[in-house]
């Protein structure tokens, strides 16, 4: 998982920390863990990241295009 990416990803779209804990329905704790990497095993996070056009690869998955 490439957390940098993803937060240049979140900044670039405008998209805010507390956008992805409501959305995805965790802290903002939680969703400011996952974007410094001490928390990366996050469904919750990692759906909704992908629900919003994230791209995979920053995700760790295989595929070149989130789904």
């Amino acid at each position: 998982m490439k957390v940098e990416r993803i937060r240049v990803w979140l900044v670039r779209k405008g998209i805010k920390g507390v956008d992805v804990s409501t959305g995805a329905g965790v802290s903002r704790s939680y969703v400011s863990h996952f974007l410094a990497g001490r928390k990366t095993n996050s469904p919750a996070i990692l759906g909704w990241l992908r629900e919003h056009g994230c791209p995979a690869k920053y995700l760790g998955a295989k595929d070149k295009q989130a789904a």
